[in-house]
């Protein structure tokens, strides 16, 4: 289970615009996080920066390791990252190559990697689709496979970037579902503020590169002005019955 402590981190685009501007977290082991904000707040960054993909000044500590060169390939061993766009992740002849890919790195012979991710597959709805290609597959199929790749990591971690976007309800139930069930700390990025009260104990409300602030979910997206400040607007299920608890 991973513990996350950022301190003062900040990224600057090649053009000198910050788009991370001396964050300060800490996510605690377990915890299911929502990274919540208008386009160009950060999000996508901090995610990055998590799991290592970008250089940034400052530190992030994962179980009290610092992410560095050195230390970045055994760190990653223990951590997942579904992109938003699946098709940065699907790149093999097969489904079940996908999902398995990576697998060996965790000391998982062929059988049981394969084992491991056609379980995955079935957990998504996509069991019998082993010998498909990704490219031949529809979005919401891709996306269901880039899921199962993370499921079979099992990681201690694992980062979503708006995992719900474009799937039809269906699909974005079936996340739900899914999500809740995860085990490990887990991070969603995303514009979907139904789906962060439906699965997330904590919130980050992020904006111009900073923390505006962090705590329950409902109490920070029931507060209107905040959210008009902030380009977001106060979810539906909670203006609906003003009065209930």
């Amino acid at each position: 289970m991973s513990k996350i402590q950022i301190s003062n981190l900040t990224y600057k685009y090649s053009d000198g615009v910050a788009a991370l501007d001396e964050v300060n977290l800490t996510l605690d082991h377990g915890s299911k996080t929502a990274l919540v904000g208008p386009n160009g707040a950060g999000k996508t960054s901090l995610l990055m920066s998590i799991s290592g993909l970008i250089q940034t000044q400052g530190d992030i500590k994962i179980d009290g390791v610092s992410i560095s060169k050195e230390s970045l390939s055994d760190l990653r061993k223990d951590m997942s990252f579904v992109f938003q766009n699946p098709d940065e992740m699907l790149f093999m002849p097969t489904v079940l190559e996908d999902v398995c890919f990576g697998l060996d790195t965790l000391g998982l012979s062929e059988a049981q990697a394969k084992t491991r991710a056609r379980e995955a597959l079935e957990q998504v709805s996509l069991g019998g689709f082993d010998e498909r290609s990704a490219h031949h597959l529809s979005y919401g199929e891709r996306r269901g496979v880039c899921l199962a790749t993370s499921i079979a990591r099992r990681s201690a971690l694992t980062i979503f970037d708006e995992p719900t976007r474009e799937l039809d309800p269906f699909g974005r139930r079936n996340f739900i579902n899914l999500f809740l069930q995860m085990a490990g700390t887990l991070i969603l990025a995303t514009h979907d503020l139904e789906l962060v009260l439906e699965t997330c104990e904590q919130m980050i409300l992020i904006d111009g590169g900073s923390v505006i602030q962090q705590g329950d979910p409902k109490t920070i997206l029931m507060d209107q002005e905040l959210m008009e400040q902030h380009r977001l607007e106060v979810p539906h299920s909670l203006t609906r019955h003003p009065h209930s608890h």
